[in-house]
């Protein structure tokens, strides 16, 4: 039922426990269910003493398998015996506790029986596998001890214990105990595993269309530069270039080898090849698909395509991969993880509710008394301390106190920072100096904690949390000053955390601290979770791999959970993978490939994404608070300042000098005061410029206009003054009348919303997040209700009364916000600042004149103004009132109308600005593609600043430059517009030909690079982007700062423990620094393919270089700005695994934790406080965050049903063709749907292998069998096509896009088969290379067909349909981020063009990777943008003199030098703002969309089913499909529908007559769409009180008010007019109600009484029409009968018969329910109804039998005319009415059937005519409606 009382009880938000509607019947249910529970009977298998013995017989057993691998053994040999005997142990209790489970609950007994139950089983499993591991173990030693008996032990036998890990699986149930019932766990775990496996396969959906579009794009790409020579069977290293480089044939279009150097097709293997970037069939395909959607190494396979084929297709294929695949599709997988966090949440919300207790948690307080009053006293303890530590209470806890201590922790920081490692002899001495400095600090503070101490009392210090933290400090920094331990760096962690006190320091960085990562069990039980799942996934991958030969990652599980941990960070996972697959066997290949895959896609998918939604879990507030939250919001964006900003207040420091002006003496001598010229204006009319002869201003500037306009002769007319006497009394009340008119209206909220219902608005919801816009709301009932409310707004003595009392009195709960309290108040700042700015204007006569010098009122200022705000008007619906035109590309008009014309144009001219800079480049180095030596493109330049100078000069004049109220720099964007102005203007006339590195030219050439963020300031979404990171930019500030602390903490230490220890030689044969010199043989990098001589010393190719003792390449902790640097590129995952190998190889294992554990606490949690700030401020900024769970509901179904559409399901067809209804009951079966689909999916799988020329060469019969199979299926997709077109016919067949999609794949498929099969294959007959090339082109349009076909299925599964809508909608919605983040990525092209354009080539610069010209840069920062070993080339281009090329007075081109400071500047902004902060924002949009299309039924206010209901009864009455209705038909709409929106019209006749005026006035009778009525449902359907936001609640109530108010008084109205009737025709009393209908039987009216008297009335007023109909769907008829009782047949032939729309109304049960509801009380008078004509609703009879009885006399038509207000006045009547349901039944099962009229119109009786007429106004309608029907 749709009533808003049930929609109050969904989601209260009383519940403090987090349970909603849904958890509550949950709930109920698991206690109703275990009531019934037997009791737990305790007994010893349930004992304390067993249960630890199984945790530790599971840690044991952990503990073996992680140490049992034989180079563990070899470095220790007992542990072979230890570990046997550890195993006894375990195996021994898990057998034994299995045993005793078997003897106390039995095998096979019972239900309840050991066996039976799932988790059991699981035991006895793995007890079996840990004593196969136990027995196997003892079989090892035997064949080590015995060697004699021949035993053989193989090193693979031990993979049997790799199922042992886990264990770990049994112990959680041991460890952490669950509050929840069981089935509530299942039912968690049943529905979050659910959404991850539809969010997998939309993921692999993604996955195969780029594997096979791989495959068919790229193929085998086996061409490489070798020398002319080379075997291509038997490749050496020799023959290879340097490095390798891929090519393609000549006329491809790729990479041509130089000379000497030919291009040759090599054949390799996979293992040859290293599986990554291959595309030869479909599994290594999808392996390279998937490889590169992890943003790793993805890099490498791009540049092999570009030198493969043309470099725009492999750009552009690779872009989009990673755009679809790693930014919007591997995202939704955090928006499925946090949803289901936050149902986790609400369930355990016991367990992680947070502890209302702050630091202070050992320190309470109580109120005492004082001298100054009350007043909170906090008490250490009991005992409040008297004496000497009173006073040392009063110092610790002073202000003073605490900065002091700050100070110092900042001062020993900054003193540790300091030291700097320079690798000479002053290294030791300045060392011991640091020693000393630390010593001098650690004992401060230990006095510090001493002091404390004495003061609290040790059990009062320890209490609180802080205390401790310093405790503990001060005990590890004491150990730290031992000689002995301070060289070894054992305590030096101590020294460095001592920074984390400044947390402390600032209380909004420790309160967001305290926020983020509190309560600790979540991040805490998470992080646990985590090194749990790395170490059981460790233990598993050591015992598979460490027996694999030539594998050293997986010798001890150190070096495995180092392999696993970087496979988390994906830092080089992809290399790691390669080698294992290349040192496994060939036929493990695809099973070893499999598991890592599914290991990675685990955890970066949902373990990564498990902490970003403990963040934004942590971020999220509760219900209570977001109200609060939500009003203050709302106090800040309705509430206006009342004050001028203060570039408009600098003329309140000058006098005020209102301008004055004297009158012309009239016929008195009398002199006559000066006035205000305000005031004078009232009284003179000005017609032309002649009237200010009579004015004389004591302005002089305005004098002097004023006369020099005088001596124009313009018109002779002179001033027109107003009379004196009534007339003047008749205009000055109008005046008043029309000033206190717009008072009121600026006054009144509640008629805020009125004046959108005009045509000129368009919109009914003038606010963005209330529905879209509905029909305009015209004619009486406007004119009516404002009329109302405007009198309704003064009180009785004429005073304006508060704009709310003109809204219905309801008694305002506690904790409500009164809405019209805050619009009034926004109001009245908004009246009180419009009241300065007019005495501004008045008093001041520079205010508001753009540059104190064009007038207020000057022409040549409206002009201006007219070109600045003149744009296209999107929301025109109709013209003075017309009727609305219905306009085409409505979204493309509402862009066009975001902005002025003029922004419009200057958008333009900065985009082919823009275009013209794509092309400046600095190669060649004479500088001839520069701007300055290119007078081409220089036009551009000139034509930008032009435009740009035309567009501030008109601007300034319309709006003023910056004293005026909307002046054109009032704002960064003004400021930043004026800055890339003056930028252009000063570098066009400098035009500097001499640009030096680090010189003021090149400083001036990136401000001109700034041009593309000129689009920023005229795009307002762009802007609005912008803003709202900057909102939240202090939160996002706050965690800058909070990873800057780490990051320092971690670089500290680093520099402590590593720091000058880093250096060694590059020759790896040397080891000391005095060898260290002469020159060696360094081995250069030629290629990743494994050939021949690629590990031989004597073939590699060499280059000699000199020894040099240096530090790594890109990172060394020898002061700690570098190690900083080196952390900020760890903390991307970017090289952290070389300083993790440089590290171990160097200092040993000791070192490297340090590493792990900064990458895990500042990566792993770090990266995700950024996501989730991010997200965070981009949902708090939409509005989203503060909503509560009725109002988020309630905008995702805003947005739900504003993507509804009507169905175009057919119609289905009559009984009579019988061919067409067995055919179409075929084509909407579900098993043939299903088929096709299956079809498709194998129509795609024909593409596993490339068609191509190249290939059917190679494989002729592979590439015709899957091309033949693919025209079969394209047949029989054929066949489909013409089923469909004959069941629906053609017509009905083009309604739905899906079938014009599917039928123009299908012309395309038979248009590729007649090419391919009867034009290409054997034109190979007659020419050879007409053959080649036709080929090529049927091949490629064939697979286009296929890849076409493939997307088809997404259409045809409603989840990935869902999915694909939430990845399109995000990406519309992103659109505008997507083109911000694109200029700014555009901004730092031009800005790297001019740092580092001739780079000289390094290990990361190239051919592909430079910034020669911007395109090229845009490259190679969408790589960066990717993460994609960004350091690398940030590193490249900070090389500077020596090591490049450079002298003084050079310009920048032409050195190969680049700037090392501005490297790091640029590139670490750049991957900061851009990769940290906007690229999360899609994650954000994703997120959104998510909980859009993918929510809950139960959560949701209207599920799918509900809304595809609504689309199916539409989809009934609107049988011509054009989207809209006569609002006649809403009655018949409504009585259809079922579920959550069906409206009983006897239970809810109320609402259900509310429904029906709201459609019929809103609309003004004219045709309602399917969204209007949509939209009125749902806001009829929830309880507006909780779902909807204040505003959009304030225009909701106020309009249910007026149509409330309206139904009433047309109600009272009817029944008046019914009174009026009685009195005036006493004497037809006893006649009235009753009517002769058939044979005799009378028809009783609603009222009592009959309407018609005369048989001749009746055949005047109805007619039947024998009408014949089309058939509708099955379920629609379902419908309509189970709304009706099953009506009695006389025939049983047509018992059970479907029948269409007129044949459901001509059955007897239907005409019966229409009889009952469409009954009418009373008629109306002649005058009333043709005042009300247009209210009318003409309704369908329904026939009472297929045939009407020949005897009865009655005519076969009639007509029926009914009043809307009037419709449901007959359920008024009592059950005992004679048409209630049981009376009906009985009257219709007789012979005749009753039938009620009300006649609108007295007709005179026409007997001259056997079909008597109708009013026309009526007849043409109905009979219109009945015609489109029967059509």
């Amino acid at each position: 039922m749709l009533a808003r009382k049930n929609s109050s009880s969904r989601g209260a938000p009383g519940s403090a426990a987090g349970f909603g509607a849904r958890e509550s019947i949950a709930a109920i249910s698991d206690m109703l269910s275990s009531q019934h529970k037997k009791p737990v009977r305790s007994s010893y298998v349930e004992s304390d003493r067993v249960e630890w013995a199984l945790k530790i017989a599971c840690t044991i057993s952990m503990i073996t398998v992680c140490i049992h691998t034989p180079r563990t053994i070899e470095l220790f040999q007992p542990l072979n015996y230890i570990i046997l005997a550890a195993d006894f142990i375990s195996v021994s209790i898990f057998m034994l506790d299995s045993v005793l489970r078997i003897h106390y609950e039995g095998i096979f007994r019972c239900d309840s029986s050991y066996l039976s139950n799932r988790w059991s089983q699981f035991s006895v499993f793995i007890s079996i596998i840990h004593l196969l591991s136990f027995l196997l173990h003892c079989y090892q030693l035997i064949d080590n001890f015995f060697p004699f008996l021949h035993l053989n032990y193989r090193a693979w036998y031990g993979a049997i214990r790799s199922i042992r890990p886990f264990i770990i699986i049994r112990l959680i149930p041991l460890v952490v105990k669950f509050k929840l019932p069981k089935n509530r766990i299942e039912q968690l775990l049943k529905r979050s595993s659910q959404q991850v496996k539809n969010v997998t396969l939309f993921f692999v959906f993604f996955m195969t269309l780029y594997a096979i579009f791989g495959i068919q794009l790229f193929g085998r790409m086996d061409y490489h530069c070798v020398q002319p020579k080379t075997d291509p069977n038997n490749v050496t290293i020799m023959d290879l270039a340097i490095p390798d480089t891929m090519c393609a044939p000549e006329g491809i279009g790729g990479y041509e080898c130089p000379a000497p150097m030919v291009c040759m097709q090599l054949n390799l293997n996979a293992k040859g090849e290293g599986f990554y970037g291959m595309f030869n069939d479909f599994g290594a395909s999808v392996f390279t698909v998937y490889l590169a959607a992890s943003e790793e190494g993805w890099v490498y396979v791009l540049y092999d395509c570009m030198d493969s084929l043309p470099s725009y297709l492999a750009f552009l294929y690779f872009c989009t991969l990673i755009f679809f695949l790693a930014w919007l599709v591997k995202n939704v997988f955090i928006a499925v993880i946090t949803e289901t966090f936050a149902e986790i949440r609400v369930q355990f919300s016991e367990m992680w509710q947070k502890k209302e207790v702050t630091l202070d948690e050992g320190f309470r307080k109580k109120l005492e008394k004082t001298d100054d009053g009350w007043r909170l006293i906090r008490l250490d303890g009991e005992v409040e301390p008297e004496g000497p530590k009173q006073k040392l209470q009063w110092m610790l806890r002073s202000m003073y106190f605490q900065c002091f201590v700050i100070i110092f922790v900042v001062i020993n920081a900054i003193g540790n920072a300091m030291f700097v490692y320079r690798h000479d002899e002053t290294d030791k001495p300045r060392k011991y100096n640091f020693y000393l400095f630390e010593v001098g600090f650690t004992i401060l503070f230990n006095v510090e904690c001493i002091i404390k101490i004495l003061c609290y009392g040790f059990r009062n210090f320890i209490r609180r949390g802080i205390f401790k933290f310093e405790l503990i400090l001060c005990l590890g920094s004491s150990l730290n000053c031992v000689k002995f331990f301070y060289e070894r760096n054992y305590f030096t962690y101590f020294q460095t955390f001592r920074l984390l006190r400044l947390i402390k320091a600032s209380p909004i960085l420790e309160d967001f601290v305290w926020k983020i990562f509190s309560p600790g069990k979540k991040l805490g039980g998470l992080v646990i979770f985590t090194i749990a799942f790395i170490c059981c996934y460790s233990a598993i991958s050591l015992q598979l791999f460490y027996s694999v030969p030539n594998l050293h990652h997986f010798r001890t599980f150190p070096q495995a959970f180092m392999s696993m941990f970087q496979i988390i960070t994906q830092e080089g996972w992809t290399d790691f993978v390669v080698e294992v697959l290349r040192a496994t066997d060939d036929n493990l290949v695809p099973l070893v490939a499999l598991y890592f895959v599914a290991y990675h896609l685990f955890v970066t998918l949902i373990v990564l994404s498990l902490f970003v939604a403990v963040i934004l879990d942590n971020l999220e507030m509760d219900e209570e608070l977001k109200k609060v939250k939500q009003l203050r919001a709302r106090e800040a964006t309705t509430s206006m300042r009342s004050t001028l900003p203060w570039r408009l207040r600098v003329f309140e420091k000058f006098p005020t000098r209102p301008q004055m002006a004297a009158m012309r003496k009239a016929d008195s001598d009398f002199p006559m005061p000066k006035v205000r010229g305000s005031f004078t204006h009232q009284f003179a009319v000005d017609h032309s410029l002649e009237t200010t002869d009579v004015i004389e201003s004591d302005f002089e500037f305005p004098k002097r206009i004023m006369k020099s306009a005088g001596k124009r002769k313009i018109s002779k007319s002179g001033l027109t003054f107003r009379q004196i006497g009534s007339t003047s009394l008749r205009c000055s009340l109008n005046n008043l009348l029309e000033m206190s008119d717009r008072t009121r209206q600026s006054l009144s909220n509640s008629l805020s919303f009125l004046p959108h219902f005009t045509r000129s608005s368009g919109s009914l919801y003038p606010r963005k997040d209330a529905l879209p816009k509905s029909r305009s709301m015209t004619g009486k009932f406007l004119q009516t209700a404002v009329r109302n409310k405007q009198f309704n707004m003064y009180s009785e003595n004429g005073d304006l009364s508060r704009p709310s009392d003109s809204a219905p009195k309801k008694n305002a709960k506690q904790g409500e916000i009164d809405i019209r309290a805050l619009q009034q108040k926004r109001q009245l700042a908004e009246i009180t600042r419009n009241r300065i700015e007019e005495d501004m204007r008045e008093n001041h006569p520079f205010f508001d004149r753009p540059l104190f010098l064009v007038g207020r009122a000057s022409q040549l200022r409206e002009f201006c103004k007219k070109m600045v705000h003149s744009k296209y008007d999107s929301q025109d619906d109709g013209t003075n009132g017309g009727a609305k035109t219905k306009k085409r590309f409505k979204e493309i008009r509402a862009l066009i109308g975001i902005m002025p014309y003029i922004d419009w144009a200057m958008a333009t001219v900065t985009i082919v600005s823009c275009i013209s800079m794509l092309f400046e480049s600095p190669w060649p180095t004479t500088g001839e593609n520069l701007v300055m030596n290119n007078g081409y493109l220089q036009i551009s330049d000139y034509f930008f600043v032009l435009s740009m100078t035309f567009e501030l000069c008109v601007k300034i004049i319309a709006n003023g430059l910056f004293f005026t109220p909307k002046a054109v720099v009032r704002d960064v964007g003004g400021v930043m517009n004026l800055f890339i102005y003056f930028t252009s203007v000063i570098f066009l006339a400098w035009m500097p030909k001499h640009v030096e590195i680090n010189s003021l030219a090149q400083f001036l050439m990136i401000c001109r690079a700034m041009r593309p963020l000129r689009i920023y300031t005229l795009v307002p979404h762009i802007r609005r982007v912008v803003l709202e990171f900057f909102r939240g930019f202090k939160e996002i500030l706050l965690v800058t700062i909070l990873m800057i602390v780490v990051m320092f903490i971690f670089a500290s230490f680093g520099v402590q423990i590593v720091g000058g220890k880093l250096a060694a030689c590059n020759d790896p044969t040397v080891s000391s620094r005095e060898n260290c010199t002469g020159v060696f043989w360094q081995k250069l990098f030629v290629t990743r393919l494994e050939v021949y001589g690629k590990d031989t010393e004597a073939m590699h190719p060499k280059i000699m270089v000199p020894r040099v003792w240096t530090n790594p390449r890109n990172f060394n902790f020898d002061h700690v700005g570098n190690a900083m640097l080196a952390l900020f590129e760890t903390l991307s995952f970017k090289g952290w695994n070389v300083i993790r190998d440089i590290l171990w190889s160097r200092h040993g294992p000791w070192a490297v934790v340090f590493i792990h554990i900064y990458v895990f606490i500042g990566c792993m949690i770090g990266l995700t406080l950024f996501v989730g700030v991010v997200i965070a401020n981009y949902t708090q900024n939409r509005g989203t965050a503060l909503l509560t769970v009725d109002q988020r509901r309630w905008h995702d179904l805003k947005a739900r049903l504003k993507m509804a559409q009507p169905l175009h399901v057919p119609p289905k067809p009559s009984e009579s063709a019988r061919l067409r209804t067995k055919l179409y009951d075929l084509t909407m079966s579900r098993w043939f749907n299903q088929a096709f689909a299956l079809l498709v999916v194998l129509n795609s799988f024909t593409l596993v292998i490339p068609w191509n020329v190249e290939e059917e060469e190679q494989r002729a019969t592979y590439v015709f069998t899957v091309t033949a199979l693919a025209a079969f299926m394209n047949m029989l997709f054929v066949i489909e096509i013409i089923l469909k077109v004959i069941a629906y016919t053609f017509s009905g067949f083009w309604q739905s896009r899906r079938n014009r999609v599917d039928l123009l794949i299908t012309v395309f498929g038979v248009i590729w088969i007649f090419l391919h099969f009867f034009v290409a294959l054997p034109s190979s007959k007659i020419d050879v290379d007409v053959q080649v090339e036709l080929k090529k082109f049927t091949y490629t349009f064939g697979y286009l067909v296929v890849i076409l076909r493939f997307f088809t299925i997404a259409s045809r599964n409603s989840t990935l349909k869902m999915l694909m809508l939430t990845v399109i909608m995000s990406m519309f919605r992103s659109f505008f981020i997507i083109t911000a983040l694109f200029l700014l990525v555009l901004f730092y092209a031009y800005t790297g063009v001019i740092l580092f354009p001739m780079v000289k080539y390094g290990m990361a610069v190239s051919k592909h990777v430079n910034f020669r010209t911007a395109s090229e840069a845009l490259v190679v920062l969408f790589r960066c943008l990717t993460g994609e070993d960004w350091n690398d080339i940030m590193h490249d281009c900070m090389r500077s003199a020596p090591f490049c090329y450079w002298n003084e007075g050079m310009n920048y081109w032409e050195t190969d030098c680049g700037n090392f400071y501005g490297a790091i500047i640029y590139f670490c902004s750049f991957y900061l703002i851009i990769t940290y902060i906007v690229r999360n924002l899609l994650v954000a949009v994703i997120m959104e969309n998510f909980s859009l299309f993918y929510s809950s039924e139960e959560d949701a206010l209207l599920s799918y089913a509900d809304i595809r209901n609504f689309q199916y009864v539409w989809n009934m009455v609107d049988q011509e499909q054009k989207r809209t209705i006569p609002v006649e038909r809403v009655k018949f709409l409504l009585r259809l529908l079922k579920g959550r929106l069906e409206v009983d019209p006897e239970k809810d006749r109320i609402l259900f007559k509310h429904m029906c005026y709201e459609m019929e006035r809103l609309h003004n009778g004219e045709e309602v769409s399917f969204h209007d009525v949509l939209y009125m449902l749902s806001y009829r359907s929830v309880d507006i009180r909780k779902s909807l936001q204040l505003e959009e609640l304030l225009q909701r109530e106020e309009l249910e008010f007026i149509i409330e108010e309206e139904v009433a008084k047309q109600t009272i109205r009817t029944w008046l007019e019914g009174c009026l009737r009685k009195m005036r025709n006493p004497s037809q009393k006893d006649a009235e109600g009753v009517l002769p209908f058939g044979g005799g039987h009378p028809v009783i009216h609603s009222s009592g009484h009959s309407s018609i008297s005369h048989e001749e009335t009746v055949a005047q007023r109805l007619r039947f029409e024998n009408i014949r109909g089309d058939s509708v769907d099955t379920e629609e008829t379902e419908s309509s009968e189970e709304e009706t009782p099953p009506p009695i047949r006389k025939k049983a032939a047509v018992k059970n018969r479907r029948g269409s729309i007129p044949d459901v109304l001509s059955r007897t049960g239907l005409f019966q329910e229409a009889a009952r509801k469409f009954m009418v009380g009373s008629s109306s008078e002649k005058k009333q109804v043709k005042s009300r004509s247009p209210e009318t609703v003409q309704l369908l009879p329904k026939r009472a039998n297929s045939e009407i009885r020949k005897g009865s006399g009655q005519p076969k038509n009639f007509h029926l005319q009914l009043n809307v207000y009037d419709l449901p006045d007959v359920e008024e009547r009592g059950e005992d009415s004679p048409f209630s349901p049981k009376n009906l039944s009985d009257d219709f099962n007789g012979e005749h059937s009753p039938l009620v009229i009300t006649p609108s119109l007295p007709v005179p009786p026409t007997h001259g005519s056997p079909r008597p007429l109708m009013p026309c106004e009526t007849t043409k309608d109905i009979e219109k409606w009945w015609n489109s029907l029967v059509d």
